[in-house]
């Protein structure tokens, strides 16, 4: 059994877009719920969520035409931990690699805008763009066209748990020796006023802020954002003297360090 380690991590959330704001705002116990700034809430019965805030587009991409926010959210992140597990790609590890995401709803808000556009605009004609941005496997496939990886590359959707398991059936390609590398995690962009009232419809949002432990909770809260981690093998990543993020639980190895290990 080969043992799979973390290398890199990448991360746009409303308590930080970077590892270390990130990291500093679960150490300060920073909330990230607020009200509700992409839509108009005076439809709604609850007024917050969870948002990516100081997040622009356009600072990472010159095209948006194909890509939604959740889309956006989780290419960014997984170009940060590219970055960040400091791997020296060649064709033989590109070949190797695989790009494993997660995401429930996929492209949520080109969904509602085009459903709009449709049935209360009566346009006869949907941009070409529409079913590539709202596919859940946007984030896999950009990625892997991007940073030229031709190893497995899908999405898993299975709810709250979608990254979960892509972060899960990364580890087995890994450990089964189907991969020697992969880009994981999950993306989602919920904050529509379509897909708000939906949840709306089920009670289960708290009016206020998300406290699962009390027995005066309300519900909980709906967020967006995007988590990537890069995972290799144990023994490559000593090899090569991998970086590691000092963010995570640090596990001592010669030459090198890695940032933890999964079992």
């Amino acid at each position: 059994m080969r043992r799979v380690v973390v290398t890199g991590v990448g991360v746009l959330s409303s308590i930080g877009n970077t590892v270390a704001q990130f990291e500093a705002s679960l150490r300060a116990g920073r909330p990230g719920i607020a009200p509700i700034t992409q839509v108009d809430t005076s439809r709604l019965r609850f007024r917050n969520a969870v948002e990516v805030l100081g997040f622009e587009p356009t600072k990472h991409f010159s095209e948006l035409t194909w890509l939604d926010r959740f889309a956006q959210l989780g290419i960014v992140a997984a170009r940060d931990a590219i970055a960040d597990s400091a791997l020296t790609w060649n064709d033989e590890m590109r070949a190797r690699t695989g790009v494993i995401t997660g995401s429930c709803l996929g492209g949520m808000a080109t969904e509602d805008a085009f459903y709009f556009n449709f049935y209360h605009e009566n346009k006869s004609h949907l941009s070409p763009s529409a079913v590539p941005r709202i596919m859940s496997n946007a984030v896999a496939s950009h990625v892997a066209m991007e940073q030229k990886f031709t190893g497995a590359a899908f999405t898993t959707s299975t709810a709250c748990s979608s990254a979960n398991h892509a972060i899960g059936q990364a580890f087995w390609l890994i450990r089964q020796g189907r991969l020697d590398c992969a880009v994981v995690g999950g993306s989602e962009a919920p904050i529509v006023l379509g897909h708000l009232k939906a949840w709306e419809g089920m009670r289960v949002v708290a009016p206020d802020t998300c406290r699962p432990f009390s027995k005066n909770r309300a519900g909980l809260i709906l967020g967006e954002g995007a988590a990537m981690l890069v995972l290799e093998t144990f023994e490559h990543a000593c090899a090569r003297g991998g970086k590691f993020s000092p963010s995570l639980p640090v596990l001592a190895c010669q030459p090198t360090r890695i940032t933890s290990l999964i079992h």
